[in-house]
């Protein structure tokens, strides 16, 4: 198979027109036309079905975009490795993580990788945990790192961290000076959760249930600190890493529910099972490992 007719066409799968993927690889329209009229004769199979308005791919299409990103993913790889011969003094590293991990946690690793490897192009896509696994899987990320449960077959899953969670009220809530609560008045109260999707949702609605707290009123937000600001607010109660709360509680705009259990969750990395790391993820990770 030709490599670089594959990339043409690959272009025109991911840009949705030929026009648009002739921008993006700098040649004219007419050869990336012919670039993928020479790709399916190679291959003796239509790949596109080509509209008045708009190209749809086939399913042999589909099947062979996906191919084709986890063989330009193996070639970066490779790029990537030939890099770091030179001590990684160039080159590029995204990052997933889902919201509180890219908030949080992630800048100080940042910083610490970029003080050593300053030469390193790094880019921190946050989104919910559902969300980065989809980006994982579609390999547009070098190393990943989220706070649920992950069930695709072709993601490997380490434990990295732990974080605690805890009940947040506004400091001028009346359950805010209360030295004792019980799981049924928790339950009446208006609960600030993140919206499907999200690692945090998941585990807050676990642990909830499992202390005997029964949910019924929710305001969504889509954002850690969409929740914080609402709970500060007066809007409801939320359960969030202490370390997204910790301004708020030391200005008293927050408090943390008092006899209550300690919750705990695991945070973890996560990769591609059959996709070899780059240098540079391998580096950042093992840093993400080091760190306390």
């Amino acid at each position: 198979m030709n490599l670089h007719l594959l990339r043409t066409f690959t272009a025109v799968a991911t840009h949705g027109s030929f026009s648009r993927a002739a921008q993006a690889l700098h040649i004219t329209q007419p050869a990336v036309s012919k670039g993928v009229r020479d790709l399916e004769f190679q291959l003796g199979i239509t790949l596109l079905e080509r509209g008045a308005r708009q190209l749809r791919l086939t399913e042999a299409g589909e099947a062979l975009h996906e191919h084709a990103k986890a063989i330009f993913a193996l070639e970066r790889a490779a790029q990537a490795d030939l890099r770091a011969r030179q001590g990684l003094e160039r080159g590029n590293l995204t990052v997933g993580a889902s919201m509180t991990i890219a908030t949080y946690l992630l800048p100080p690793l940042v910083a610490r990788f970029l003080a050593r490897h300053p030469g390193v192009e790094v880019k921190i896509v946050s989104d919910n945990t559902a969300a980065i696994e989809r980006r994982l899987l579609g390999y547009e990320l070098d190393a990943a790192f989220v706070e649920g449960p992950t069930r695709h077959r072709e993601i490997l899953r380490a434990p990295w961290r732990e974080d605690e969670l805890v009940i947040l009220a506004a400091g001028s809530h009346p359950l805010s000076q209360l030295a004792a609560l019980e799981p049924e008045r928790l339950a009446r109260e208006r609960w600030i959760i993140r919206e499907a999707g999200s690692g945090t949702r998941t585990v807050t609605e676990t642990l909830l249930r499992d202390a005997g707290i029964e949910v019924t009123r929710v305001l969504e937000v889509d954002s850690v600190a969409a929740a914080v600001e609402s709970t500060a607010a007066g809007l409801g109660l939320t359960m969030v890493s202490r370390t997204a709360a910790r301004q708020h509680l030391t200005t008293g705009r927050l408090r943390i529910l008092k006899g209550l259990p300690v919750f705990r969750r695991p945070l973890y990395r996560i990769g591609l099972r059959h996709k070899p790391l780059s240098p540079a993820a391998q580096r950042f990770i093992e840093m993400a490992d080091e760190a306390d």
